[in-house]
């Protein structure tokens, strides 16, 4: 097989499924915002009305603990993007398209 072939499938390969995964995570973080901010809705009104008790203070406490973990996640996520090449720059190429499309 030649370079420039061997190339332009990996390029086009990794627009697509960028692009793919860049619809689907749009539509699946709508979905999830929106059920988050009915929980929380939910939970408020019934901490208002006396039904349910939440110790806001110990939940907040429990996340900020977790923040270095979820930064080496990222980085490491990051790296291993990078260091795929042509293949992660067509996928982020992708990824791109779809959030540009998605505005309109």
């Amino acid at each position: 097989m030649d370079v420039t072939t061997i190339l332009t499938e990996n390029i086009t390969v990794g627009f697509v499924i960028g692009f793919l995964i860049g619809i689907l995570v749009k539509i699946a973080s709508k979905a999830i915002r929106n059920l988050l901010i009915l929980q929380l809705i939910v939970i408020k009104w019934l901490e208002a009305r006396n039904i349910l008790i939440v110790d806001w203070h110990r939940l907040t406490n429990g996340l900020i603990g977790q923040q270095e973990l979820v930064l080496n996640q990222t980085t490491d996520m990051f790296e291993s993007l990078i260091e795929m090449g042509v293949f992660g720059g067509a996928l982020l190429g992708g990824l791109m398209l779809a959030k540009r499309i998605g505005k309109k």
